[in-house]
């Protein structure tokens, strides 16, 4: 009987965000019999309050964190070799520049084939633009990349990797995981907020890239017009006390809430009205197929693979990115004919459940790894 396809997964980030809870799960429900995927991540001097660990041990996953003192830490390649022996590794799979850097140095070593998933790429400094000048070579020595989007395989290619080494696998999720039930309104009872109110979400890590300062202007905007709204972000991120100081100079500080990092998500979905993608770049957006097998209509711009989720006016509500007026109309719309965005949201939630099914991902992924093994 043929032995099932090991796998050493290595990603950089301690959350269970999209990309995460896309990895564990696969690890989750890879066939036994076909492919068993070993969860590992980078963790500094501890893994004690790394997010991402704990909820793969939940899982009853096997597990390897990976210590590290600095950010280049040559024991890290001591403690992936390792792996690679303890569970006989045969394929390894990163997920960004570090796992990128680190796993193909010990694919070489180790005489193993490697895969990574380019979820997409953020430079938010020099140190950002420099990591990405990076992967783009290394990228070129993988033996297969697995895109998320068709956008981010152009971006590929553009960037020197070879087109035959790149394989769409989109995001997906599980779908029976995500039944929407708006009776249930605990976050909007524990912010104290009555059903007349219009809680407009955004949802992500407070970062640059996300455009939350162009949300917030545009929150402005239309709280000097219409007073029974709240906006919520929910997330944690560098730009957190900046976000916090411009809602208070704006004034909309009592309209504006900062949650943090929440773990109850589908709580949120149940009791958010419109979520609001106000990004400049995506790959991919979890929050986008979050959003709308949840029932929640989503106002989102036109970038990355958001488009091959959104259809304007039809399954969602698609602006340019940086503009501040059409975000702020876009709000509006939503707030002048809810019925109509609702309706959207029923599409939406229908084009994810047959388009973007997390068995159809497992299945394209678990082929991957059987052509890389051949």
């Amino acid at each position: 009987m043929k032995k099932p396809i090991r796998v050493l997964d290595i990603r950089d980030s301690p959350w269970v965000d999209g990309p995460g809870r896309t990895i564990l799960d696969s690890a989750s429900m890879a066939d036994p019999t076909r492919c068993e995927i070993i969860v590992s991540a980078f963790c500094g001097n501890s893994n004690d309050d790394n997010a991402y660990i704990r909820e793969a041990e939940n899982r009853s996953l096997k597990v390897v964190p990976i210590l590290e003192s600095s950010s280049f830490d040559r024991k890290v390649i001591r403690q992936i070799q390792a792996a690679i022996d303890k569970y006989s590794i045969d394929i390894l799979h990163a997920h960004d520049f570090r796992s990128d850097m680190f796993g193909l140095i010990c694919a070489k070593l180790s005489k193993k084939p490697i895969v990574s998933t380019c979820h997409g790429w953020i430079a938010n400094n020099i140190k950002g633009k420099i990591y990405i000048s990076l992967d783009k070579i290394i990228l070129r020595f993988f033996n297969r990349i697995i895109s998320v989007s068709d956008a981010m395989r152009q971006q590929l290619v553009c960037s020197g990797v070879n087109l035959q080494k790149i394989k769409v696998i989109r995001n997906a999720l599980v779908v029976e995981n995500y039944q929407p039930d708006r009776g249930k309104q605990e976050f909007r009872n524990e912010l104290g907020l009555g059903l007349n109110i219009n809680i407009i979400a955004n949802i992500g890590r407070l970062s640059p890239e996300k455009g939350q300062d162009i949300f917030l202007r545009s929150a402005a905007e239309v709280v000097s017009k219409c007073k029974n709204v709240c906006f919520v972000l929910i997330g944690k991120g560098p730009e957190k006390e900046k976000l916090e100081k411009m809602a208070k100079d704006l004034g909309i500080s009592q309209y504006v809430v900062f949650t943090g990092y929440r773990s109850d998500m589908h709580s949120i979905y149940n009791s958010v009205d419109l979520v609001v993608q106000s990004s400049f770049t995506e790959g991919m957006p979890n929050v986008i197929l979050e959003s709308l097998l949840m029932g929640v209509p989503v106002l989102a711009t036109r970038v990355g693979g958001t488009v091959e989720i959104v259809s304007h006016e039809n399954t969602g509500y698609l602006i340019d990115p940086y503009s501040q007026r059409q975000l702020t109309n876009g709000i509006m719309n939503y707030m002048s004919d809810s019925k109509r965005h609702r309706v959207m949201a029923e599409n939406g939630r229908d084009f994810v459940a047959r388009n973007f099914d997390h068995k159809v991902r497992i299945d394209q992924l678990m082929n991957l790894y059987d052509e890389v093994c051949r």
